[in-house]
């Protein structure tokens, strides 16, 4: 089942209906405040319901951008002090951004020296193990004719290694000296980096707050204006609803009148019809009466008296019949006129 909402379009209260048709409605837009139907109260813009979302990026892409009125001072405010936000966020976390990675940068750097050295060390101390087991195996070595060119075959090697180790350990000395060297110049340049990032995160941070603590003042009166405008909204609701129902109380009364004024249409209609058969059949016995009369003025001079007599009979009969015509069709044209 599609949830339905209530929509603030044009001051007027529109719906419950559902997000589509909503969305069609003539002056729907991105900022129009809407209400859930299951959470009364909890007015919103649009484009922030999910249901609005999608139908709001479809409509303003098939329908040609109109020309937007001008801004109100309120609104360039909310839209200059909304955007002042999101960059002053945006800096902000984009700096925050840049100190983590320079920490990450440097610890790396400690880490990896720090693994180097120690290999360092490691190699040193064991080139001197290997040096004192040489000499100590020289040493312990009795002086004996037949081993004088062993000796001295060991000993040469031995100082070859020797003076081999010692250029190896001079050179990883000067490599050691020199990664020291470079990691506090980098140390040292972190260190700077680090403050002045410091320093400008600071100054930054104390701009924002001053910038979140005027910002926090303008929504205060923003709320405060919202809270407004939904009791203003709320009393409209009823008395909205107060509306409606006299409305449909006294079109209830009209259609029990107008089909009060149909039924007394149709029996004048019925009268109308009935007269008028009636209104044949007197003309049928004027008719005959004419013919009588037609035959009788061909017969005696004595029967004048009795044609006066029924001329004026038929003549008062007519004239009621005016009268009474005169009267139904009165009614009839004030009947239609009431209905």
């Amino acid at each position: 089942m599609n949830p339905r909402y209530y929509a603030f379009i044009k001051k007027a209260i529109r719906g419950p209906l559902p997000a589509r048709e909503l969305a069609q409605t003539p002056g729907f837009s991105r900022h129009t405040l809407i209400c859930p139907e299951s959470a009364l109260g909890n007015w919103r813009e649009a484009c922030v319901e999910k249901d609005f979302q999608l139908l709001l990026e479809g409509t303003s892409a098939d329908r040609p951008a109109a020309p937007r009125p001008p801004a109100t001072h309120k609104e360039a405010d909310e839209r200059a002090t909304r955007s002042l936000l999101e960059k002053s966020i945006s800096a902000n976390a984009r700096l925050e951004e840049e100190v983590r990675k320079l920490r990450r940068e440097y610890s790396e750097q400690k880490r990896s020296f720090e693994e180097r050295l120690k290999r360092k060390d490691g190699e040193i101390h064991e080139l001197a193990e290997k040096l004192k087991r040489s000499s100590a195996q020289v040493h312990a070595r009795t002086e004996h004719p037949s081993w004088e060119t062993l000796y001295k075959t060991l000993k040469k090697r031995a100082d070859e290694k020797l003076a081999e180790a010692s250029q190896s350990l001079a050179g990883r000395s000067e490599e050691l000296l020199r990664l020291r060297a470079k990691l506090q110049s980098q140390n040292e340049k972190n260190s700077e980096s680090a403050a002045r990032a410091a320093e400008e995160a600071a100054a930054r941070e104390g701009r924002l707050a001053r910038e979140i603590g005027e910002l926090k003042s303008h929504l205060e009166d923003k709320d405060m204006t919202v809270r407004t405008l939904q009791d203003n909204i709320a009393s409209l609701a009823g008395k909205s609803e107060e509306l409606q129902r006299i409305i449909f109380e006294e079109r209830g009364d009209y259609e029990e009148k107008v089909s009060g004024f149909c039924d007394e249409i149709g029996r004048l209609r019925t009268d109308v019809k009935f007269k008028e058969q009636e209104l044949d059949q007197i003309r049928t016995d004027l008719f005959e009466a004419l013919g009588k009369m037609k035959e009788m003025e061909s017969m005696d001079i004595l029967r004048s008296r009795e044609q006066e007599e029924l001329y004026g009979a038929i003549r008062t009969r007519i004239k009621l019949l005016s009268g009474y015509f005169e009267n139904l069709e009165s009614r009839v044209r004030y009947a239609f006129r009431k209905a």
